[in-house]
């Protein structure tokens, strides 16, 4: 049985904290600046700041009551299995308790933003449940938290990146021996919270 996790922590500015294989800690720590948001950043700026910006209101990003869970979870799902057709692995496939069970730990996640749950338990306890039962022979887990600031698809691509850029998060997802996936996010009307969860079942 093998266990992998990785946390994802984003924004403007992120801390972020990679496990990989075994429960090894790969202390990863660091600041990630998002480039699109900083170019937005300096470019209000130089706006406001210049002659012309004194008669000029720039509306702020209104973010939504509720967003497309779907747009958001196919959008990571694509971006994924891109991923690994590039590095010649097997695509992952659906599976609907992985599915349900990563739905639930987004929730879990605002409350708990962590490999650990509410319970105390570790992530992988979540599908030793009846309720998503997954007899899995490897699992593993990403998160990842953002505030939000795009559309749908965009934020899919965001956290996507993010995930890309963390050595735990990345090597989760192009780990040879995962078959099936279950993607959820969760949004509390500022964040948006995101979950991977892979595994192989026993045969």
């Amino acid at each position: 049985m093998r266990i992998i996790r990785g946390l994802l922590f984003t924004g403007i500015a992120a801390l972020l904290v990679g496990y990989g294989i075994n429960r090894n800690i790969l202390n990863e720590k660091f600041l990630f600046l998002e480039q699109a948001v900083q170019t937005d950043v300096a470019e209000k700026i130089q706006v406001l700041t210049s002659p012309e910006g004194i008669d000029l209101l720039i509306a702020p990003f209104t973010r939504p009551e509720e967003i497309d869970y779907t747009l958001v979870e196919d959008k990571v799902m694509v971006l994924l299995n891109e991923l690994r057709l590039e590095q010649g692995l097997l695509l992952l496939t659906k599976n609907e308790t992985l599915k349900a069970a990563a739905d639930h730990r987004a929730i879990e996640t605002q409350t708990s933003f962590s490999h650990t749950r509410p319970d105390g338990t570790d992530f992988y306890t979540v599908i030793q449940t009846d309720d998503y039962w997954y007899p899995y022979q490897t699992v593993g887990e990403n998160l990842a938290m953002a505030t939000y600031f795009k559309d749908e698809a965009s934020m899919a691509e965001f956290l996507f990146k993010g995930w890309m850029e963390s050595e735990g998060h990345y090597a989760n997802m192009i780990h040879p021996d995962f078959r099936e996936v279950g993607i959820g996010v969760h949004y509390d009307g500022e964040f948006l919270y995101a979950v991977q969860l892979f595994g192989k079942q026993n045969q």
